[in-house]
């Protein structure tokens, strides 16, 4: 960890952040910062290689000192809604706060897809400067519009932050919680537009396309047909699982690779 000095906190996890440039994933995607996340949390081998942007943040905000404030995540939603429940949630860009995108263009934390850190604000706050984990598979700076921003959590960054303590230890692990609460889907799932599944249905096909079962072109990725139950099939019986066509609590493990 980085020695205290008399620097902002946010200054001081910037730094970090700008140490960090040009840092990439290994060809089978491990990151120094996922190997570090997953030693303190669940599934080593599965989180030291999943995707890392998140987990980034918090190993700079370890080594800042500002893991109490900035946060301890890997999974983005769950980090933006955890500002939110703090109070700290709002639309208004600052230097120093997490900024969340939806590369769908909403502001609904369910379907945030990324996450960085604002380095600077200008144009009068319609662009900002980031600099992102795990976006071309490095650490890289990058100058966004607000298109696709859901959202900034801002930290409630100390004068000079004690120790920060570890987390206290859930009733249930993160990866419990995050899988209960994924939608058991089936085919015919999504067909009505207002179906809220949808979103849950393009995340399965996307992670089947990232598992090597991919559907042809041409397919509507937001429902669950017979193109997409066959691929679901053909996954489940490469990973050993009861090959019944739907994505309930044993194959959304086994396509997030947490399980």
């Amino acid at each position: 960890m980085m020695a205290k000095t008399s620097a902002k906190p946010a200054d001081r996890l910037l730094a970090v952040v700008r140490s960090q440039l040009g840092e990439t994933e290994s060809p089978t995607g491990w990151t120094k910062y996922g190997s570090w996340w997953a030693k303190r949390h669940v599934k080593p081998a599965a989180w030291a290689t999943a995707a890392w942007c998140d987990m980034f943040l918090a190993w700079c905000a370890a080594q800042a000192g500002l893991i109490a404030v900035v946060g301890d995540h890997a999974y983005t939603p769950s980090h933006a809604q955890w500002f939110k429940n703090r109070g700290q949630w709002g639309h208004t860009p600052r230097r120093g706060a997490i900024v969340f995108f939806d590369w769908g263009g909403t502001r609904d934390i369910k379907k945030i897809d990324h996450v960085g850190i604002v380095e600077a604000v200008r144009d009068g706050g319609r662009t900002i400067v980031t600099i992102e984990g795990n976006t071309s598979n490095r650490v890289m700076r990058r100058v966004r519009s607000l298109a696709n921003v859901a959202g900034f959590g801002y930290p409630a960054y100390l004068p000079e932050p004690a120790t920060p303590k570890p987390p206290a230890a859930p009733a249930l692990t993160w990866t419990e919680t995050m899988m209960r609460e994924l939608p058991t889907l089936r085919r015919g799932d999504g067909r009505d537009p207002n179906d809220p599944r949808r979103w849950d249905v393009k995340t399965v096909f996307y992670l089947l396309h990232a598992r090597g079962h991919g559907l042809a072109g041409g397919i509507d990725d937001t429902v669950f047909g017979a193109p997409l139950e066959d691929a679901v099939r053909s996954f489940q019986r490469e990973a050993g699982l009861k090959v019944d066509g739907v994505v309930g609590p044993k194959t959304w493990p086994a396509l997030v690779r947490v399980s």
